[in-house]
């Protein structure tokens, strides 16, 4: 699989909700927001509904919102994620899709990303890079 860097980001966690506790695992929703750097490039905001799993690993569905030069990128995606013990710290890795009605950025209308990512949960902060995959 060949990919290329699109962009890569940092956001500080502004909410943790815990939704449901269940024998499935405990359902979070973190919304966080940074800003972006690359090829797309400005402010991010997301949130990620989690499904933390016994066992230590998740599933995750992420929403995003890119404003790069005032023109609005959606980001979707599906990620699975396992904690690194003993470290609060988790990877994450996600398949993105983008859309976006900017003719600058049109190519991301077709383009498929792959993401990965850690987050620290004792800090709140979210680090990633964002790869076209071809």
């Amino acid at each position: 699989m060949e990919r290329e860097l699109l962009f890569e980001g940092k956001e500080n966690t502004s909410s943790v909700n815990i939704k449901e506790i269940t024998p499935a695992g405990v359902r979070l929703e973190i919304t966080v927001a940074g800003k972006v750097s690359g090829k797309v490039a400005g402010q991010i905001m997301s949130t990620h509904c989690i499904l933390m799993k016994p066992g230590g690993t998740s599933d995750l569905d992420l929403k995003s919102i890119i404003f790069s030069n005032g023109e609005p990128i959606l980001v979707m995606g599906k990620a699975s994620g396992k904690l690194i013990d003993p470290t609060p710290i988790g990877q994450i890795e996600a398949n993105l899709t983008f859309q976006t009605p900017s003719q600058k950025l049109a190519y991301l209308n077709t383009t498929k990303g792959w993401s990965e990512a850690t987050y620290n949960m004792a800090t709140g902060e979210y680090t990633f890079k964002v790869y076209a995959v071809k």
